[in-house]
């Protein structure tokens, strides 16, 4: 439809200078000026749509990346500078490239943006211009600008890719290599119990035995969970469990010429997702891979089931001596035997979860109308208890940091775009036909919803906002091009 629009209006063009009262030695001048443009501006906007498309995958790889630049550190000790500096991260820059490369082929081409579903994007768009308006409120008006001009540009991001991505193949690539990257690091990382000596490309400096170092205990013994490239081995254990959804969703496409690449990219995601000993990552892993498996069954598409048990069943043959070794350090993560009581760091992180949630239902409950400002969470929260026990962070459940942060209509407008897709479903389930694509896209929904009940990083960090409006910009594209496939 769009290529047909584009040449609709170039005929027209046309054809309104082919019929004027020129002369003919003039209308043929006017005729080859204007082939001449129009091949220019079509040359032109093919090489902006290519590094479009491929600023845009190069984001996909750096979703993960620590490797930023801070060009205003805003110092407010004991809070983490990263809560409150202004940073530009590797995946900022290949994406802003990404955006302005594409509008400006739009404007070359004379193409019609498309809005996506408007019950999709009126609640993302209605979250912008909330985050906007809260930087007047705000307890610090310049850190809610930077944070809502960063959804302004996760606003473009989810327009390109309703009006781009139009089926997930088109960016397994760059996710598979994201995996890839990340995984190999991590896995390293876990075994040498150290970092790499990565810092050029964003790596920490880790150590087990240094506080402040994320690691995992039992009988004594500390253990350096894996970071990859990233912040936080919860960070990266997220996008692993994310990408390996959007990996399975191809390895079950009947169409894949990639299985033996694909299952050994899965398996080994797999081992560093467990070296993150992420539990929220454990669960958005089982709870998007578990909703395909039903989603199969219902439709009855067995042979697709076993494909996919294939592909679990060599990743968990590859994980089983490794389960095997880190048996302790696993029993202590889910309180095996009651092994809370003798690992006071998983004690301490229960303890601060509820207490932070406690602090965020109180600050909610004084701003409930506009919040303290986007993105400025941990500030607010040290003007209320100067002397608190605990590092100033936001709660770690997305709903409620939002509320926090821009008030019960953020929330409602949030909690409406996390809503709306599976209210879309149900009311057309006697229609769908679930394609592997789309079993993948439900499933990514799900995993990041799940990290969202136990971590705010898909809300208030690059990584995890990257994931989430990925996640409603591959619903708000394949979702409707499988509707309309599907009558």
């Amino acid at each position: 439809m769009m290529k047909e629009a584009r040449v609709h209006h170039n005929t027209m063009m046309h054809e309104s200078i082919i019929t004027s009262s020129d002369d003919p030695d003039t209308l043929i001048v006017k005729s080859d000026l204007l082939r001449a443009e129009l091949s220019l501006r079509a040359r032109g906007a093919a090489l902006l749509s290519f590094m479009a498309r491929l600023g845009f995958g190069l984001t996909l790889v750096l979703i993960p990346f620590r490797l930023r630049l801070d060009f205003l550190p805003r110092p407010f000790p004991p809070i983490y500078a990263d809560y409150t500096d202004f940073l530009l991260f590797a995946s900022d820059i290949t994406l802003l490239v990404a955006l302005a490369s594409w509008l400006i082929s739009l404007t070359l081409e004379s193409r019609r943006l498309y809005l996506g579903p408007l019950y999709l994007t009126v609640p993302i768009a209605g979250l912008t211009s909330i985050g906007l308006l809260s930087a007047f409120f705000s307890v610090d008006s310049s850190l809610s600008l930077y944070h809502s001009i960063r959804l302004v540009i996760l606003l473009g991001m989810y327009l390109y890719v309703v009006n781009e991505i139009r089926s997930v193949r088109q960016i397994i690539f760059p996710i598979a290599g994201m995996l890839f990257v990340q995984s190999v690091v991590g896995i390293i990382q876990a075994l040498s119990q150290g970092s790499l000596g990565l810092q050029s490309l964003g790596e920490l400096p880790l150590n087990p035995n240094w506080n402040g170092v994320s690691i995992v205990w039992a009988e004594g013994i500390r253990s350096l969970r894996a970071y990859g490239l990233t912040d936080h081995p919860n960070i990266l254990g997220g996008c692993l469990a994310f990408g390996m959804i959007l990996l399975a969703g191809w390895y079950i496409d009947p169409g894949s010429k990639w299985r033996p690449a694909i299952s050994g990219i899965f398996s080994l995601s797999a081992l560093a997702l467990l070296y993150t000993f992420s539990r929220s990552a454990w669960l958005a892993l089982l709870g998007g891979i578990g909703s395909i498996v039903i989603l199969l069954i219902l439709s009855k598409q067995k042979t697709t089931i076993r494909i996919l048990f294939g592909l679990l069943a060599v990743s968990l043959i590859l994980l089983v001596p490794f389960v095997w070794q880190n048996a302790g350090f696993l029993g202590v993560r889910f309180n095996w035997h009651g092994s809370f009581r003798s690992a006071p760091q998983e004690n301490q992180s229960i303890g601060e979860r509820i207490l932070l949630n406690r602090a965020a239902n109180e600050i909610f409950t004084e701003h409930a109308l506009i919040g303290v400002g986007l993105g400025v969470f941990p500030r607010a929260l040290q003007a209320k208890y100067p002397e608190f026990s605990l590092n100033y962070q936001p709660p770690h459940m997305t709903l409620l940091d939002v509320a926090a942060e821009i008030g019960i209509f953020g929330a409602l407008f949030y909690a409406i775009a996390m809503i709306a897709p599976w209210l879309a479903l149900w009311s057309n389930r006697k229609k769908a036909i679930f394609s592997p694509e789309l079993l993948s896209v439900i499933a990514l929904l799900i995993a990041v919803s799940i990290v969202g009940f136990f971590d705010y990083y898909t809300w208030l960090l690059a990584p995890g906002r990257l994931w989430q409006w990925l996640a409603w910009g591959l619903w708000g594209s394949v979702y409707v091009v499988s509707r309309g496939k599907n009558g």
